[in-house]
């Protein structure tokens, strides 16, 4: 055999980033609120079944779908295929963006009923959705600009 034909093309490795899962623990984080939430939402007669208060329904919670949307681009956010994350974490970031902004839109923050305990679960579960958006945004930026910064200074302690 010659050279030629053992030798592999020069092959250039996918762009790797550090792995950054401040994304995927803001979305934990929201998930259990969401849950918590939809348990208040029955209990206080605003939905009448748990899964009724999971769906397009619910004040206190974030529907099924979307919570399994979350999910799953969480995780390829948190990872290290750069192509990966900044998709992942450009769609959660519109996603969470246009469903915390429709909330304003649809009366879904100004439903009479909710007691001032409710009022706050909706609150806590919104600011966590911001939280969201805004470490998507963040994570998509750092991606796109090639920088781990963000990750190698969470690392160091700084």
């Amino acid at each position: 055999m010659t050279e030629q034909q053992t030798s592999r093309p020069d092959v250039t490795p996918a762009p790797r980033l550090g792995p950054d899962r401040t994304v995927l623990a803001a979305v934990a984080a929201v998930t259990a609120v969401s849950l918590a939430g939809a348990a208040v939402s029955v209990a206080g007669d605003l939905n009448p079944t748990y899964l009724d208060a999971l769906g397009p329904d619910g004040h206190l919670s974030v529907p099924l779908p979307m919570t399994a949307f979350q999910v799953v681009t969480a995780v390829l956010a948190a990872g290290t295929h750069r192509r990966r994350v900044l998709v992942a974490s450009g769609l959660l970031t519109a996603a969470v963006t246009v469903a915390v902004a429709s909330g304003f839109f649809d009366g879904g923050y100004a439903d009479d009923r909710l007691t001032g305990s409710q009022r706050a679960v909706q609150v806590v579960l919104v600011a966590g959705l911001v939280a969201v958006a805004a470490l998507g945004a963040r994570r998509f930026v750092s991606a796109l600009r090639g920088d781990d910064a963000g990750a190698a200074s969470r690392r160091a302690g700084g």
